[in-house]
């Protein structure tokens, strides 16, 4: 069966990155810079090497420090105005995902008319976007790499992805200078995250070798290096590996999307504000266990790859550990599984598992199918 493997055009990496970031700006002619960000980056300075090496080469730059933590409607729209008031031609997303998913979706908005809901659901984008540069700070979401924009929708109370080819940046820039501070919480949610996208992608129905082999090599680097970054910040070979595996994953995701680990933590009510990646790390023991005799061994070589002993089992008793290896990930970077332990109400329960079951774009290429009954009963075994 014919498939299509698309991912990023133009990646440039390694400490020191950003001195090249001028040189990526002016292949779009004569621009004029909008970085987005959020406050947070803004009060720390974070953003300063790279406005610095735009005013150096007297690129017209401007600051947008207003990204929420959950992206909305209103939040793009305020991106959108910005981008007008200052006659922006590029844009730079600077930050973690809701940056990265900001971005993406204030250059949609910049040229096609609203409302931004018309656009969630797969390749309902007309036509191309505004130019945009990624610039991540955190490792781990990925969505640097990714044709991928997450909404936070208030009708559904749940964040909805705006999925198109035309989302896609024109060039990414990893420089892992940028992540030597990121706190240890952080390091562990985004890390947690990236792990998640490359086994859900692994073992996704549209995983293929051009996929399985980015996601393969991304846990592995993630398992070897995660802990190592989130009790020593200032690793320098932590922190690239960490970077660079939460890309690398990137690519496999955009292709394969995910499946019923991000459907049940996306369907979490948006109204809780819980960091994407710790819902991501909460949900995961339960999707490992749901799906885990589905494709067993593909769930055995991720049982090995979390450091598990797999010896002397079979298949499906192998598949098995790899709940128990994430989890024991999660301890040693002090997360802990299940939604409980983050102030999700058992009340929510059932409407969380009938927005999960309802997540096609999420559901469909999971190896396992689900009833909102079954998840139900799969969120209550492990809450």
């Amino acid at each position: 069966m014919p498939s299509v493997f698309q991912t990023i055009s133009r990646i440039v990496y390694g400490f020191g990155a950003v001195d090249l970031l001028p040189e990526e700006v002016k292949r779009f002619g004569e621009p004029r810079v909008l970085i987005i960000t959020d406050r947070g980056l803004v009060a720390n300075g974070m953003h300063k090497p790279v406005e610095d090496a735009l005013k150096k080469a007297d690129i017209p730059v401007n600051v947008w420090g207003d990204v929420v933590l959950d992206p909305t409607p209103e939040s793009i729209e305020d991106c959108v105005a910005a981008i007008g008031e200052f006659n922006a031609t590029v844009l730079i997303g600077l930050g973690g995902g809701s940056a990265m998913d900001s971005t993406k979706a204030a250059a949609l908005r910049a040229c096609h008319p609203g409302p931004i809901a018309k656009y969630f659901g797969m390749h309902k984008v007309p036509g191309p976007c505004m130019p945009t540069i990624m610039i991540p700070t955190t490792a781990g979401t990925g969505s640097e790499m990714t044709s991928i924009s997450v909404i936070a929708d208030a009708v559904s109370n749940s964040k909805i992805g705006i999925v198109s080819d035309h989302l896609y940046a024109r060039t990414v820039l990893l420089d892992p200078a940028l992540t030597l501070s990121l706190p240890p919480r952080y390091t562990a949610y985004t890390g947690l995250d990236a792990f998640v996208h490359a086994m859900e992608s692994y073992v996704n129905l549209s995983a293929t070798p051009f996929t399985e082999g980015p996601d393969l090599h991304a846990m592995l680097m993630i398992s070897g290096n995660l802990r190592q970054a989130y009790t020593n910040g200032r690793n320098p070979q932590a922190r690239e590996a960490m970077l660079y595996a939460s890309s690398i994953c990137g690519m496999g995701f955009s292709n394969t999307q995910n499946g019923v680990i991000h459907a049940i933590g996306m369907a979490v009510p948006a109204t809780y504000h819980l960091p994407h990646g710790l819902l991501m790390a909460a949900c995961a023991p339960m999707g490992i266990a749901f799906n885990c005799h589905a494709v067993p061994e593909k769930y055995g070589e991720i049982a090995e790859i979390l450091g598990c002993d797999t010896r002397g089992k079979n298949v499906f008793e192998a598949a098995e550990m790899a709940v128990e290896g994430f989890t024991k990930l999660m301890r040693d970077v002090d997360i802990e599984p299940g939604l409980k332990a983050y102030g999700v109400k058992e009340e929510d329960i059932r409407g969380i598992a009938e927005r999960a079951a309802a997540s096609a774009r999420l559901m469909d290429n999971n190896p396992r199918q689900a009833t909102a009954d079954q998840l139900e009963a799969l969120i209550r075994e492990h809450f």
